[in-house]
């Protein structure tokens, strides 16, 4: 084995001793046998870990925080992190797969998987891009044919299907990530516009979800919260 294979063997070694339990890996009884004091150096670092778990995780999902309770919801962090540690070094990109890894325990609710997934996609939205809007574009909603039109939603804009309370429209308006009730035609719409279809073909979805579907109320609307970026020909 090079110097190289065994530096890597062993680094993998020691993030594996970190992110276990004692016990859990097979390495570790063996590592900790040699000197005492690098099992007290991995509790140290693990001890760090499941701290900055929780930590990391709250900063994003507060509310999934205060409804699990603090020491649940640590102690869930640290089985998350455990599973699917950060694999960038900003901490902030950690947690997309969390209400996928709150699916798969047993007898979980519906409740928590939807707070999980909002807040995350409330952290995306306030992250995306900043983008202004392209007001001028919008004049080919008047002069082009639908079917040669689309609509740019701004960056970060999501359609969540919350089981427990339907569709939500989460976007950023302003610095500050924001939410609300989506009703069926305007789903559609926002969904068939994000696939990248033209707004005559998107308008036809929202109207089969929803009959009584008002482009021109729902536009102002659109402009009034920010949800557009530009009108561009196909």
């Amino acid at each position: 084995m090079s110097d190289e294979q065994d530096l890597a063997a062993r680094q993998q070694a020691l993030v594996q001793a970190v992110l276990a339990r004692q016990g859990d890996v097979p390495g570790l009884a063996p590592l900790a046998s040699i000197e005492g004091g690098v099992a007290r150096g991995l509790d140290a670092y693990r001890l760090n870990a499941r701290a900055l778990s929780a930590k990391a995780l709250a900063a994003v999902f507060p509310q999934l925080r205060e409804w699990l309770g603090a020491d649940s919801f640590g102690g869930m962090a640290w089985a998350f992190w455990r599973q699917a540690p950060p694999v960038h070094g900003d901490l902030a990109l950690w947690g997309a797969g969390l209400a996928t890894f709150l699916a798969a325990q047993p007898g979980v609710e519906e409740a928590p998987l939807d707070l999980a997934r909002l807040e995350w996609a409330l952290h995306e939205a306030e992250r995306a891009a900043d983008t202004a809007l392209d007001a001028a574009s919008l004049q080919l909603l008047a002069t082009a044919d639908p079917s040669r039109v689309g609509l740019r939603l701004r960056p970060g804009l999501q359609v969540l299907g919350a089981q427990s309370a339907g569709p939500l429209l989460v976007w950023r308006q302003g610095w500050r990530g924001a939410s609300r009730p989506l009703g069926d035609g305007e789903a559609a719409l926002l969904q068939a516009l994000q696939s990248g279809i033209d707004l005559a073909a998107a308008l036809d979805a929202a109207l089969a979800a929803q009959a009584d579907f008002d482009f021109g109320a729902w536009l102002q609307t659109a402009l009034r919260e920010d949800l557009l970026q530009a009108a561009y020909l196909l």
